[in-house]
């Protein structure tokens, strides 16, 4: 429900000496249900559909998330557009070099907490946190945490990322020692 539609719900008319308040003013109950409706929309995109687009490798859907000028960066590529941002996922991957081979079946969670989002009419910057739960019959692990950098605009209505990036924040693994015997 949008902020007039709820107003005339409750059949609420505010009115300051003769004018009606609109949204343009940040303490009029309009504006401040707004950013309520801003922010929820922010946090489901960033803790709820983004994330289960990814672990379901539904890449149309996860580019769909993307402002038409929209870019992602990740392990140092800059991919633009939803269009090249689905094209990037769904491109043939060769194995990590020095990745073990692990035939076991695994289910992999994204798990987003810690948002920071400011809201500035329709730009907003937020920050996250992520975790990669990877689960299998002989455990489940951490396989990646980092945080998230974005900004967001309200295209057509609907917020998207205008720009996110993916900083992975698990340190690299340590050089092997040499021998000593």
């Amino acid at each position: 429900m949008t902020v007039k539609g709820l107003l005339a719900c409750l059949g609420l008319a505010m009115v300051v000496g003769g004018a009606a308040l609109s949204a343009k003013d940040d303490d009029s109950l309009a504006a401040r249900i707004q950013r309520i409706e801003d922010r929820q929309a922010i946090e489901q995109l960033m803790v709820g559909d983004y994330p289960r687009a990814l672990d379901s490798s539904n890449w149309k859907v996860y580019a769909s998330f993307f402002a038409s000028d929209g870019e992602l960066i990740t392990g140092g590529n800059t991919i633009k557009g939803p269009a090249a941002i689905e094209a990037y996922f769904n491109r043939p991957r060769a194995p990590r070099p020095g990745a073990p081979a692990n035939p076991e079946p695994r289910v992999g969670k994204h798990v987003v907490t810690n948002l920071v989002i400011q809201i500035t009419g329709d730009r907003a910057t937020a920050q996250g946190y992520w975790q990669t739960v990877m689960s299998r019959a002989s455990g489940t692990t951490i396989a990646g945490a980092g945080h998230y950098e974005d900004v967001l605009k309200k295209e057509n209505g609907t917020w998207k990322f205008l720009k996110r990036a993916i900083i992975n924040d698990t340190p690299p693994a340590a050089p092997a020692q040499p021998s000593t015997r």
